[in-house]
């Protein structure tokens, strides 16, 4: 069902461009450095499109590559942070078991006596 809605979806825009290009099919002229062409409406519209697509696709990369490093190191001091709380968290185990086991000597000896 979702794709036969996407496949309408898909015609209507199709007869839409296609609408749109044999409205726009007239030429106009566009200066070009040295020289001058003449150009179909609809195609200098197309090539406008897809340029003003292709550029805001390579700046969008160029912050998704920034945010991918930024990320990237946040995770590196995560899990240096990690690493240094589990080495905190093992000192302290055996400090509270020396405590523990002193703690034991001592009432061995107080029994004994």
């Amino acid at each position: 069902m979702k794709n036969q809605w996407r496949v309408i979806i898909i015609l209507i825009l199709v007869l839409l461009v296609a609408a749109f290009a044999v409205v726009n099919v007239s030429e106009v002229p566009i200066s070009l450095l040295f020289t001058t062409v003449h150009w179909p409406l609809v195609l200098v519209i197309l090539v406008s499109l897809v340029a003003g697509a292709l550029i805001t696709f390579l700046v969008s990369m160029g912050t998704i590559m920034t945010q991918k490093r930024e990320h990237r190191n946040e995770i590196d001091v995560a899990t240096k942070e990690i690493d240094e709380l589990r080495e905190e968290n093992a000192a302290l185990k055996r400090r509270v078991n020396n405590v523990s086991s002193e703690n034991g000597q001592q009432n061995q000896k107080i029994e004994e006596l």
